[in-house]
């Protein structure tokens, strides 16, 4: 018996209520899923404009306001609910393979101004006109097995397009009816099972400033004369990670990039989805051993791009792609459009890191010898030298696994040291 699809305000207050549910309804686990709520407070009045009393989607204050209230935007029929049933135009989304956050499920929903749409790119962000919004709804589940259950909401995050650029727009779910405005920080206790095993650790809730260190890039400037400054860009939503079928209910399955051609809100993508590169459709369900070296290599390549390339990345000669990431001077590049054949280096194979590096594990990747391979390692740890280094309180262990296989499904070459 499903006691609860979300408990967005389980406080700790109500953990023995909560605790008598559960048990009334067989559970026999409340005390690992006791996970609470704080308060915070939005400085200021809110603006006006987010006041309206349309049931519309409020375009004027996404565009000019950081409203105290994700509900003052009338994204979703419910506004207590952000997981499903966006208001129209909104379309959910949903990405092959996932950029890792500490078990979360996310639930993705696109707006587009009406009379609009998002000019398709190969490589790089669709190009959403102003006004466009992007919103991700992160929940915790109670088990990792059964997305479908109970799963505690924590936040939802918006990237609005307004008139000056990208802008980061984070909620807390603050209480049952209301997901505020996050002017600081928020750390939040949470506890989930996965494959067995309860997993506790303290989930970030990020600032609006926060943002930054994963979504700017900046421009690689071959002149003095240059002086673009650093850009604030989406990094999800590129044609290799929407270029498969979805359920979007009723009955309608349908390739995203086709639904969103049909829809209007978006142009220029081609026909023929056969001949978009496209990313691995990989899950933390895949069982890696059963992969192919082809398959493997996809995979691989697929979750270093969502996970580490919106940093590891640099001039990769495309008028599109003409733009570095915070670790572009690194040395490790792993975006999904870079040939591994033609520049292994740059995925750290016999590479020394260039920021740090540990005991035993003397070089980013050595073929074969994933055991040895400092890239792995920093992904299995938790501070110090850990990578990612924001977005995470645990270890990827479904990551590390198909990085490690990856690796090891490499021709052995041990780069000229004695190991």
């Amino acid at each position: 018996m499903k006691l609860f699809k979300h408990l967005k305000a389980l406080t700790w207050s109500s953990t023995i209520v909560a605790s008598a549910l559960l048990s009334a309804c067989g559970s026999g686990d409340s005390e690992s899923w006791n996970i609470g709520y704080k308060e915070i407070t939005v400085f200021g009045e809110n603006p006006a404009v987010c006041t309206s009393l349309s049931s519309d989607v409020n375009w004027d204050a996404l565009l000019e306001a950081n409203c105290h209230n994700l509900s003052d935007y009338n994204l979703f029929t419910d506004p207590t609910e952000s997981t499903t049933e966006p208001n129209a135009p909104g379309i959910p989304y949903d990405m092959n393979t996932q950029l890792f956050t500490d078990y979360a499920s996310k639930y993705r929903f696109i707006f587009v101004p009406p009379n609009s749409a998002a000019t398709y790119t190969e490589h790089e962000v669709m190009d959403f006109p102003v006004g466009s919004v992007l919103v991700k709804t992160f929940t915790v589940p109670k088990s990792t097995s059964d997305r479908s259950g109970t799963e505690h909401v924590i936040e939802t995050r918006l990237l609005i397009h307004r008139a000056n650029g990208w802008e980061a727009v984070p909620y807390y779910w603050s209480s049952e009816d209301n997901a505020q405005y996050v002017n600081y920080g928020v750390s939040i206790p949470v506890s989930t099972t996965h494959k067995g095993e309860k997993l506790s650790f303290n989930y970030g809730v990020p600032t609006k400033n926060d943002c930054t260190n994963c979504h700017a890039i900046s421009p690689i400037r071959q002149d003095e004369n240059d002086l673009r400054v650093s850009i604030f860009k989406p990094i999800g939503p590129k044609a290799r990670y929407l270029n498969w079928e979805i359920d979007y209910g009723n009955d309608e399955v349908e390739n995203q990039l086709t639904k969103w051609t049909d829809a209007g809100i978006l142009t220029g993508a081609p026909s023929d989805k056969s001949t978009i590169d496209t990313a691995s459709n990989f899950s933390d369900s895949v069982d890696i051993q059963t992969l192919s070296s082809d398959e493997l290599n996809l995979a691989a390549r697929s979750y270093l791009d969502i996970n580490c390339a919106h940093c590891h990345r640099s001039n990769l000669t495309l008028a599109e792609t003409d733009y570095s990431g915070g670790a572009g001077d690194s040395g490790l590049r792993v975006e999904f459009n870079r040939d591994f054949d033609e520049d292994t280096r740059s995925f750290g194979v016999c590479k020394k890191a260039v920021a740090s590096g540990a005991d035993g594990y003397p070089l980013d990747v050595i073929p074969g010898r994933a055991d040895v391979s400092f890239l792995p390692h920093r992904m299995e740890i938790i501070g110090g030298n850990m990578m990612p280094e924001l977005g995470r309180a645990s270890v990827h262990d479904e990551g590390v696994e198909l990085i490690k296989a990856w690796i090891n499904d490499m021709e052995l070459n041990e780069c000229g040291l004695d190991i």
